[in-house]
């Protein structure tokens, strides 16, 4: 944007070259570094909550005191011997690798198919959500602290509010991009 190149906005450039209009980009360049910032703020707790959110499929590799379980209402103690338990345990400790086999097998395939361009086979590959949960259930009820842990996760994206909000803004900038086109 700072080149004024406008290499990566394609719409833009199209637009100005048609209408030999003036962009300013020192206006676009300022909001977009804005929007960047805002990003990485608004993504910074992802960094921090890194091993937590690793857990649900890398829960084997996990270091325990790197985990908040203080939302779950888990007993460290339970989880740290469930979690000792249930590494030691070739038949469960097998089936999370498997999982883990099968989640790469789906990135690549989406890959794949994305780089052909066939849309209507990314539906047929199967959820990633259904793969993950199914090897959890498939854990015997003396786990339950794991469990928890690892159904207590995602409750963390439980509400959509953040991302409506951020969709709310996008709009917002999207609104003044026009409006700023509109007076150029």
């Amino acid at each position: 944007m700072e080149s004024g190149k406008l290499l990566h906005f394609k719409n833009l450039k199209q637009y100005r070259d048609e209408t030999n209009a003036t962009i300013d980009t020192n206006y676009f360049s300022i909001a977009l570094k804005n929007m960047k910032g805002g990003f990485s703020e608004r993504f910074e707790q992802f960094k921090t909550k890194k091993s937590t959110l690793a857990f649900i499929v890398n829960h084997l590799n996990t270091n325990t005191n790197e985990i908040n379980i203080e939302p779950f209402g888990i007993d460290d103690g339970s989880l740290q011997m469930q979690l000792l338990d249930l590494k030691t345990k070739d038949l469960w400790s097998g089936k999370f690798t498997e999982l883990k086999s099968k989640l790469e097998e789906l990135e690549v395939q989406k890959c794949m198919h994305i780089a052909q361009h066939k849309w209507t086979a990314l539906k047929e590959i199967p959820r990633v959500e259904a793969l993950i949960f199914g090897a959890w259930n498939s854990l015997p009820e003396c786990y339950s602290e794991v469990k928890k842990l690892a159904y207590g996760v995602p409750t963390i994206f439980g509400s959509t509010y953040s991302f409506e909000q951020a969709f709310f803004c996008m709009n917002i900038i999207k609104s003044k991009v026009r409006s700023q086109l509109t007076k150029i």
